[in-house]
């Protein structure tokens, strides 16, 4: 099953790392499931003390609050852009300061916390969504192409998926750091290539459509 799950999120990854922007409106409810998927499931864990899916409790809770998610993913298509503004912040603020040398877990979580803010009012107040998504999806797709390795070569478990422990590996190894970083780079690039065939609606507060120049 780790085997079977690494494969999918490798998958994954490279589409949304290379294709996120194309497929962003396509991918909202989705991803907006997943998340919320995670959060439901990762929440029963942080109450209860069980492993990640592990219960069925912790699946069911996990299935209602991604339907929830996905719902608001559809009717507010730049909650999305801010989810993967806040998730790229994150990231990046955490694995920066762990590349060079800082350890201690709550000082990267309150930094993680920090970039995710500034990165979401940037979202809010900077008129670059396109960027904003192409960076986010990048980053993210390139973290979930090392996690699904990691799984399949049985570095980490899938029960550890929903507590952050490959985002841990990737901050505190500056081989795989540099391997995401190298791996976003090019998603970046590769997304830029036929971002002028995206056009996003002007009214960020509504459902999530999207129109693709011939």
């Amino acid at each position: 099953m780790d085997i079977l799950v690494g494969i999918l999120a490798v998958v994954v990854g490279l589409t949304v790392a290379t294709a996120g922007l194309r497929i962003f409106f396509l991918l909202l409810p989705i991803w907006g499931f997943f998340a919320g998927f995670v959060v439901g499931a990762a929440g029963t864990t942080a109450i209860f003390g069980d492993g990640f899916l592990s219960t069925t409790l912790g699946i069911v809770l996990g299935f209602i609050v991604g339907i929830i998610f996905a719902v608001i993913s559809y009717l507010w298509w730049y909650i999305g852009v801010l989810a993967a503004a806040g998730t790229a912040g994150a990231a990046f603020g955490s694995s920066l300061f762990a590349a060079i040398g800082v350890d201690a877990n709550w000082f990267l979580f309150f930094i993680g916390i920090i970039f995710m803010v500034l990165f979401i009012l940037a979202a809010l107040f900077i008129n670059f969504p396109t960027w904003l998504i192409i960076v986010g999806t990048a980053m993210s797709g390139a973290a979930a192409v090392i996690a699904g390795l990691m799984l399949i070569f049985n570095k980490i478990d899938r029960a550890d998926l929903g507590n952050g422990v490959a985002w841990d590996a990737i901050a505190d190894n500056w081989w795989l750091w540099l391997i995401w970083l190298v791996g976003a780079s090019l998603g970046i690039g590769a997304q830029l290539s036929s971002a002028a065939a995206v056009v996003l609606p002007e009214d960020k507060w509504t459902t999530a459509r999207g129109s693709y120049s011939v």
